[in-house]
């Protein structure tokens, strides 16, 4: 009984989240877009696999240049993301798209242990670009892959 009240317990606090803007399901080697908050889940199958990965976008800070005015630099887009498995384990890191020379991230590659299996996460895109004119808030999509090594 107090197993079924801590799971249920459990479902209803992770349905408040603010941030969670649902979970998507993909495969490894799949092109994926996620917005802020969003997650991907990878139920992987094979020899040594873990059973279920989940990738996480936390959090997107855009310092671009506007796609509507000249820039002497790219200026840079940083994307924190978490890869863990279905119990929390794993491991956080930052990437970076654009002038990202001099930084302490990971670039548009990354690679993470989980659970002792090894995995590669490559950072395509981040859309829409900023715009001057354009005032209101969007929110930016972000192009993954995930890859088993």
């Amino acid at each position: 009984m107090k197993n079924v009240l801590f799971v249920a317990l459990l479902i209803l606090l992770l349905a408040c989240s603010k941030e969670d803007l649902g979970t998507v399901n993909a495969r490894l080697g799949q092109i994926i877009r996620l917005k802020e908050g969003q997650a991907a889940l990878y139920n992987n199958s094979g020899v040594g696999a873990v059973q279920v990965v989940r990738l996480k976008v936390m959090e997107v800070s855009d310092g671009r240049c506007p796609s509507d005015v000249f820039c002497v630099t790219y200026g840079k887009v940083e994307v924190k993301l978490r890869l863990e498995t279905g119990t929390g384990i794993g491991e956080t890191m930052t990437m970076c798209l654009g002038y990202c020379y001099g930084s302490s991230h990971f670039e548009d590659e990354a690679r993470a242990m989980v659970n002792a299996i090894p995995y590669k996460i490559t950072l395509l895109e981040v859309s829409p670009p900023p715009r001057l004119q354009d005032k209101t808030s969007h929110i930016e999509e972000v192009q993954l892959v995930l890859e088993r090594l």
